[in-house]
């Protein structure tokens, strides 16, 4: 029996909670060996009962001890159909990202103090959200409410309680949410990641596949310091690949499909940069390779820049 089995909707959602659980690999199809394994389900997207179904058949497969439903930190995707695919006990959903700026009150999400549905969120062209409720929003989906906790959070602190709630709760352990709830467990289980060196890249294509304005802002951004004006470019999907080193890549649907070119390997997290971003390493054309993936709704406009400044270090530009 695995320590941990987490389950992400998406692939940056994936190697945000490979990246703090030591040890672990990012799988899209097969389970690798390790005490915590980290599945990317790609059900975002898919009708309500093909998700439940695709969660279902991968707790059938790795039996584990913690089982962690990652949701996405707006509230988009199937996360009602989801939940009610885990195993009988109670589960424990803490919405709340404080690093990110989610936070729970009154039942009600909120983006930096804006309620969700007030958002460029409300807009996002495959899940929209149309409301902050939380429990509106998992019963409209068929949540089993009755053996959910939902729980409220404003800071690290109230993760830390929703993490000791859990593991107040008999085998398997049952929780769900954004990175932040994982984040307060891995030292419970014993796999807290210890900080590790950061890659050095010297050459990569920068890949946006978000419309939200955040990202958009970052590579305008970039654009206009000179980030990239050098051997670091921003490219779109249909350029060539394969040649490439490294990918800097805004949004989970896009990176999934850059790897997808590559075979779709398996990742493992080595650090994360900054605040939801994420670099992992791959094999790829005998060759070692980096994917650094970022969520699509959230960072500084100088993400990039900064980003820049970590990964190429002396560089005269910057």
């Amino acid at each position: 029996m695995r320590k941990v089995l987490v389950l992400a909707d998406d692939l940056t959602g994936a190697l945000e909670s490979g990246v703090l659980l030591d040890g672990a690999a990012v799988a899209l199809h097969a389970a690798p060996a390790g005490p915590a394994v980290v599945i990317d389900t790609e059900s975002r997207h898919l009708p309500p009962p093909e998700a439940r179904r695709r969660v279902a058949r991968w707790i059938e497969q790795i039996p584990a001890e913690l089982i962690y439903k990652k949701t996405d930190s707006t509230l988009r995707g199937n996360i009602g159909a989801e939940l009610a695919a885990l195993p009988p006990g109670r589960i424990h959903y803490a919405p709340a990202y404080p690093r990110l700026g989610r936070t729970v009150r009154g039942g009600l999400l909120y983006v930096d103090g804006v309620p969700v549905e007030q958002t460029a969120f409300a807009r996002d062209p495959l899940s929209p959200v149309r409301t902050g409720c939380i429990r509106e929003v998992l019963k409209r989906q068929g949540a089993p409410l009755q053996r959910i906790v939902i729980h409220e959070g404003a800071s690290d602190a109230d993760l830390e309680t929703a993490a000791a709630a859990v593991f107040a709760e008999p085998l398997p352990r049952l929780a769900a949410g954004p990175a932040g709830l994982l984040a307060c467990l891995a030292p419970r289980v014993g796999l807290a990641r210890c900080p590790a060196p950061l890659p050095v890249i010297p050459e990569c294509l920068v890949i946006n596949g978000s419309a939200h304005p955040a990202s958009i802002a970052q590579i305008e951004t970039a654009r206009s310091s000179g980030v990239l004006s050098g051997a670091w470019r921003a490219a779109p999907m249909q350029d060539s690949l394969l040649e490439s080193p490294a990918f800097i890549v805004f949004g989970g649907d896009t990176a999934r499909a850059v790897l997808g070119r590559f075979g779709d390997p398996v990742l493992f997290p080595v650090a994360e940069l900054l605040p939801g971003v994420v670099a992992s390493r791959f094999e790829a054309g005998g060759r070692t390779r980096w994917l650094v993936t970022k969520a699509g709704g959230f960072g500084a406009p100088d993400l990039l820049v900064r980003l820049a400044r970590l990964l190429q270090p002396g560089s005269s530009r910057l």
